[in-house]
């Protein structure tokens, strides 16, 4: 195996800003390394800021979507999407979150056999259509959502989350970005 990152340049640690060594110091106080997908980001840092501020804010739980519903709708998408990246270190969040590997796994590979609930089914079955076939949703779709218990807040972020997957995963496919080594083992 290569230990190479990405197909572009990987920033020097120490010609960053203050506040992305900051950041890789917090990574690596909470996971023991530095996720590749920041380090490869870090050439183009203001980019990586913006980018990571509106992940942050979007995977952040609300009273009627879970840390762990983000995080489904995370795999799922780049399931489809077939992201070796996110499916490697969105794997490991999911896994970690449940306390549950061999769900977790069972969602990241196929969350129809997982035994997820009605409302889980609707919204990852909506991922899935807006990610392959985004002219084909409509409002109806919209609806179903609301049916199963979703609010309009809910199915807003239900969309950004799939939205924000779908370019992570062309952002890391795109440029080559390889998941770090350690999530493998984690969470198992």
């Amino acid at each position: 195996m290569s230990d190479r990152i990405s197909w572009f340049p990987i920033a020097d640690r120490e010609t960053c800003a203050p506040e992305t060594r900051a950041l890789f110091d917090l990574l690596e106080e909470k996971l023991g390394f530095v996720p590749n997908v920041f380090r490869a980001f870090a050439w183009r840092e203001e980019r990586m800021t913006k980018w990571r501020a509106h992940f942050d804010d979007l995977m952040t739980p609300s009273e009627g979507l879970t840390k762990v519903d983000r995080e489904m709708i995370s795999v799922v998408v780049s399931m489809q999407n077939q992201c070796l990246y996110c499916l490697t270190s969105h794997g490991f969040a999911l896994r970690a979150l449940l306390k549950d590997p061999v769900k977790g796994d069972r969602i990241v590979l196929d969350y129809r056999r997982a035994g997820l609930s009605e409302k889980q089914m609707a919204m990852l079955d909506f991922a899935v259509k807006l990610t392959l076939d985004p002219v084909t949703v409509a409002e109806e779709d919209i609806d179903e959502l609301r049916a199963v218990g979703f609010s309009d807040e809910d199915a807003w972020d239900i969309v950004e989350v799939t939205a924000m997957f779908n370019f992570t995963n062309r952002l890391m496919s795109g440029t080559g970005v390889m998941p770090n080594a350690e999530y493998h083992g984690m969470a198992r």
